[in-house]
Parts: C-alpha cells; sequence; structure tokens
C-alpha cells in the first residue's frame, strides 16, 4: 500500500504517540525481569549488573512521568514495591546484625550523640528504622537540653543498656534536678556521669546514688563560694576510667580509683587527695595517659604525710602531664619520680631549682624537647621559662573530646627554701641543649623581684647554637651586645654563630655602638667563615629596634640584605 507524503507523516506521528504510550508498560516489564535476576544472583557481579539495570528502567520511566506523562497509582505502587525489593537486597542488609551494630556505633558514638544523628540513619530505610529502634545500644544519652517527651522515648528504647547522664552549665537548676531525678531510677546503668553547676545540698544528694556500672564521672562545681566545695560519696561498683573533678572531693582511697586512664582534679581546697594517696592511684594505674593536677593545697593532715614517694612510678601511657599551683612538696615528688618515656606533653608551674638536677625529671622532659619544633627560653631575674614554640593547650573538659597537643611549658623558680644556683641553671639547660639544639629562643625580660642567679652572657654560653635573641621591656641590652662581639678565648670562634634573629631596644650611645659593632663583625665574619678554620658564623637576617636605632644603622649601610622591624 502507497502513501502519500501527508499521510507518512500521519503515520509517524501516530507510531510516534503509540511508542510514547507504550513507554512506561515497556520500561516496567524490563524492570520486572532484571528485578528477578536480582533476587535470583549468586555473585556481587550479577547483583550490580541486575541493579544497574533496573535502575536505568525505573529512571525512564520517572523521567516520562517528570515530563508530563501520566502513571497509574497501580504502576506507581508497583515502582514503590520493586525499589523496596531492591534496596531489600543489598548487601548491607545481609550484614550479620553484630557487624551492622559496630558500623552504627561509629556513626553514633557516644561521647556526641544526639538524637538528631540518630533521626537521619532513621530516615535512610525502614529496615535501619526498625534495626535503630530496636537496639539499646543506640540511646544511650539522658540531657538537660532534651525535652520530656524525647527522654522518655530514649528511655523505652534503650531499657536495660548502659546510660550516659548530662547536666550542662547552660540549663537551669530545676531542669538539672529534674533529669537526675528520672535518671536515679536507673542509676545501676550509669555509666557516665557528668554535671556542671553549683553542687548544693539537694544535687549532692542526687549524685550519690547507687552507681555500681560508672566509670567515667565529670563533675564541675561551678560554685565560688568555698563552703559549698563538696565531697561526694561514691558507691561500691567497677573502677572509674576517666575522672574529672573541680571544687569536688571524693573517697581519694576508694578502690575504684584504680586502673584509671585520665585523673583531672582541679581547685579541690576542701578535702583533697594526700600525696600518698595520690601516690596509691597513680602506682595502680599503669594505662594513665592524661594527668592534670591543678589549684589545691596541701591537706589539714599532711603532718602524718611528710614522707617522700617510697618508689620510682612508672607510667608507660603517660602522654600529657599538667602539674600548676599545687604544694611544692607534690610537685617535686611527682616530677622527681613519674617515669614516663611517651609523654610529648609537660606544663608544670613554680619548680623549684633543686628538683631540676634531678635526673628522673630531665628525663622526663626529654621527649617533650625532642619533639618540639622550637624552644624558646626566657630569663627574668631568678625565674626561668622553657616553653616550645607550639604551645600546649590545656581545656578542662571531657577527656573524650581533648585534643591533646605536644610540647613543653614549664616555669622554674627558687622554691620555699630559697635555694638555686648556677649549676642548677647548667643542669638544665645541658638536657635542652642535647635535646633541642636546634630553633633556640633565648629572651631577656627585667625583674624587679629578685636578682639574677646567672647573667645573660653565662646562659648564652651555655646555648651556643641559638638562632634568635631577644630583649625585652626595657632590658639592659649591654652585656648581651658585649658578650656577641667577643671572642670566648677558647679559639672556638665568636659566640651564637648560628644566631639570626636580635630584638633590643638600645638605651644610650653606648649600647648602639655595640650594635653597630656587633652588624659589622656578623658581616665579616660570615664573608670570611669559609677560610678561617673552625669558624662558621652565619650572618643576621632579621633585626628589631626602635626606628630611630635602624635610621642611624641605615645611614651608616649597615643594615643591607637585612629584614628590619621597628619596635
Amino acid at each position: 500500500m502507497m502513501y502519500n507524503e501527508h499521510e507518512q507523516e500521519e503515520c509517524l506521528t501516530q507510531g510516534h504517540f503509540n511508542a510514547q504510550e507504550n513507554l512506561p508498560t515497556i520500561n516496567l516489564d524490563a524492570a520486572r525481569t532484571w528485578l528477578t535476576r536480582l533476587l535470583s544472583s549468586r555473585t556481587p557481579h550479577e547483583r550490580q549488573i541486575a541493579v544497574d539495570e533496573m535502575d536505568k528502567h525505573v529512571l525512564i520511566i520517572e523521567r516520562w512521568a517528570h515530563e508530563g506523562g501520566e502513571l497509574t497509582n497501580t504502576i506507581r505502587a508497583e515502582i514503590t514495591t520493586m525499589k523496596v525489593q531492591r534496596n531489600a537486597s543489598l548487601p548491607i542488609h545481609a550484614l550479620p546484625s553484630e557487624i551492622l551494630t559496630s558500623i552504627f556505633l561509629i556513626c553514633l558514638k557516644p561521647i556526641t550523640w544526639s538524637i538528631h544523628d540518630i533521626l537521619r540513619l532513621m530516615s535512610v530505610c525502614s529496615s535501619w528504622k526498625r534495626f535503630l529502634e530496636s537496639g539499646a545500644l543506640f540511646w544511650p544519652k539522658l540531657h538537660t537540653k532534651y525535652s520530656l517527651p524525647t527522654l522518655e522515648s530514649v528511655l523505652r528504647r534503650n531499657p536495660s543498656g548502659p546510660l550516659r547522664v548530662i547536666c550542662s552549665k547552660r540549663e537551669d537548676p530545676g531542669t538539672k534536678s529534674g533529669l537526675l531525678e528520672r535518671a536515679a531510677e536507673h542509676s545501676t546503668r550509669w555509666c557516665n556521669l557528668t554535671f556542671k553547676g553549683v553542687v548544693c545540698n539537694s544535687v549532692k544528694e542526687q549524685l550519690q546514688v547507687h552507681t555500681p556500672n560508672l566509670t567515667e564521672l565529670y563533675v564541675v562545681n561551678s560554685s565560688s563560694l568555698q563552703f559549698w566545695d563538696a565531697t561526694l560519696g561514691l558507691s561500691e561498683g567497677r573502677p572509674l576510667r576517666h575522672v574529672l573533678l573541680c571544687r569536688v572531693a571524693i573517697p581519694w582511697d576508694t578502690p575504684r580509683l584504680r586502673g584509671l586512664r585520665s585523673l583531672q582534679l582541679s581547685k579541690v581546697s576542701h578535702n583533697p587527695p594526700s600525696l600518698s594517696q595520690l601516690y596509691t592511684m597513680l602506682a595502680s594505674s599503669p594505662e594513665l595517659w592524661y594527668l592534670s593536677l591543678s589549684g589545691f593545697t596541701e591537706p589539714s593532715r599532711a603532718a602524718a604525710d611528710k614522707l617522700d614517694l617510697p618508689s620510682a612510678l612508672p607510667l608507660p601511657a603517660l602522654s600529657t602531664l599538667v602539674l600548676q599551683t599545687i604544694p611544692e612538696r607534690f610537685m617535686v615528688q611527682l616530677l622527681t619520680h613519674i617515669q614516663a618515656p611517651v609523654c610529648s606533653c609537660i606544663v608544670a608551674a613554680d619548680i623549684p631549682f633543686y628538683a631540676v638536677t634531678n635526673p628522673n625529671f630531665q628525663n622526663l622532659i626529654t621527649p617533650a624537647l625532642r619533639i618540639s619544633d622550637g624552644i624558646r627560653i626566657t630569663s627574668s631575674g631568678a625565674t626561668l621559662f622553657i616553653i616550645s614554640q607550639q604551645r600546649p593547650q590545656i581545656i578542662l573538659d571531657w577527656i573524650d573530646s581533648v585534643e591533646e597537643t605536644v610540647g613543653i611549658q614549664i616555669t622554674i623558680r627558687r622554691g620555699a627554701s630559697g635555694a638555686a644556683s648556677k649549676g642548677d641553671i647548667q643542669s638544665v639547660l645541658k638536657t635542652v641543649m642535647v635535646h633541642a639544639p636546634s630553633k633556640l629562643t633565648v629572651a631577656f625580660v627585667p625583674s624587679s623581684s629578685a636578682l639574677p642567679i646567672m647573667t645573660a652572657p653565662e646562659l648564652l654560653r651555655l646555648l651556643p647554637s641559638t638562632k634568635e635573641i631577644g630583649c625585652y621591656r626595657l632590658f639592659a641590652c649591654h652585656d648581651v651586645l658585649q658578650y656577641l662581639v667577643t671572642d670566648d678565648g677558647e679559639g672556638s670562634g665568636f659566640p651564637c654563630p648560628d644566631l639570626e634573629t636580635l630584638t633590643l631596644s638600645p638605651r644610650d650611645d653606648t649600647e648602639v655602638e655595640l650594635l653597630r659593632n656587633l652588624l659589622r663583625l656578623r658581616q665579616n665574619l660570615s664573608q670570611s667563615s669559609g677560610q678561617r678554620a673552625g669558624w662558621s658564623v652565619r650572618p643576621l637576617k632579621s633585626l628589631f629596634a626602635p626606628q630611630s636605632v635602624l635610621d642611624m644603622l641605615n645611614l651608616d649601610g649597615l643594615l643591607e640584605e637585612l629584614e628590619t622591624h621597628s619596635l
């Protein structure tokens, strides 16, 4: 049969419409076929091919509907059913429940658990929703920021698993009291108790419940009144692993303080632990990796606790040690007995000079010195500061959320006896030179409180590899400059040959002239260092000085190839 041009066009158009009308049916049949193959597939390769082909045909149907095509409710329902069957056949739904539980617990870490996170996971698919709703471990936290219906929902879905009870500082006392009252019914399931706020008598009673399974205790008493410093009773139970207490004491002799992983005590002015109690806790905690003691005084019963620690205190896992504003006896005994070969972060204030000569102390600070990018030594009167370029950051917070930093920050002063000698300083600076000889910075700051134990030249002589020297707060720089322009008299060249940066404020013409001599000398020596045996002197790179001084030096042509900064 022959068609004219008009009839041929009409037939083609009609065929196009028929094809468009049959498109959902054709692709639905194809999707059914591939779903059948998916459900009967035996290998991952076969399963993936079936999933890809089925998704392709379903996508064609959905695009057709999006562009104006009409789908019947029956077809829509069938597509939904096929998607459910497809999802149910995926490998993740074939995982053993133990593996799936482990995966979800990685996503829902107890310390950062929030109701929003688990609701997002539950919205992925119905099987995940059912699985998460039925798992007690996925609902671990009772928090004061949650509404009462949310708290009841958590307790309903977690009828027997461990609970973390969190009372944050932001909520009012009534909200905290309400949560503690509701949670007290399940105190035998508490694994973590965190309270931040005023620990008054009523709160104290709510916190002193039976908690045999508690392993993490964080209580920060925000009261500034000394008579509200609290002592909490502690029931028998499992050993505590993490303890953080601020203005709060507990029975320090309890067996539950054995096997600690972290211990943070701050501002425990009422009933602080004795030295022997601390020793017992630490000696029985070989896995302790974080120790922070700050802001407490000598216990009133210290008269019966005057003996030194009986022996060395090995803490092989300790990586962070913080000792600040604690009794001098505690400071000395801990620093000279703790053996921590991996302690990469150490912060200690007011160390008496006589303690730094102890070999155990020098071994203790060695790992932090080795790992530091640079060390700054500041001398101020009878005080010596040794601080790494990257200062350690110490935060009073949950140990789970503390980001450990490395480095050293210690202050050495005359102790209660007032005894201090040049030998003490030489001892600790020798340790610094051995383990951190590069990137040394030496700073001098005047002090009106005490005469220096060691002069600036004497200190610089102990640190020949110094790369930066600074004289701050109108520190008289005459002796420093005089030392830097003088041969050491031992035939080994001039002092501090690696010096690159100098910061100072000359106060008179004599000091300015010494600075001129130093700049000329460094230029000449750096140019001739390769010609003189044993001498290798680097040229200065940076000079920080008052602008008036820089202007005079510039007129003399001494600042060429030198980076200058005005003070």
